[in-house]
């Protein structure tokens, strides 16, 4: 139970930041490949980059259709930096462009290669 609650209060904190982007800057994102993990029974997505396996981003951005476990994605955007005392999930991702192979699409059964968004 105690974990249930905590779990809620860091999605909920997470939620009301990413929202909003309140986030100062931390530093440019150009064709990152990731690999989507779900956590909480499927609540929350975090993408894993390669080659960095204790880091994990997350992202309010991140299209529904995409919040699919083991998905392969490559993105371009920003990290913001955690503000002092608040824990998360990982670290807040600005996403401006996503995307996903042809064989990924066909794979999982998606209807869009590519999303992209106002940075």
């Amino acid at each position: 139970m105690k974990r249930l609650l905590a779990a809620l209060l860091m999605l909920v904190v997470a939620n009301s930041y990413a929202q909003n982007w309140t986030y100062e800057k931390d530093k440019d994102v150009t064709n990152m490949k990731a690999t989507v993990q779900l956590l909480n029974d499927g609540e929350m997505a975090v993408l894993n980059p390669d080659g960095n396996p204790s880091g994990r981003y997350i992202s309010e951005q991140l299209p529904k259709e995409y919040k699919v476990e083991g998905l392969r994605v490559t993105i371009n955007g920003y990290t913001g930096k955690i503000p002092p005392y608040v824990r998360m999930m990982g670290s807040p991702l600005y996403i401006t462009k996503i995307w996903i192979s042809k064989a990924e699409k066909k794979k999982y059964k998606l209807s869009k290669c590519k999303y992209t968004f106002k940075g």
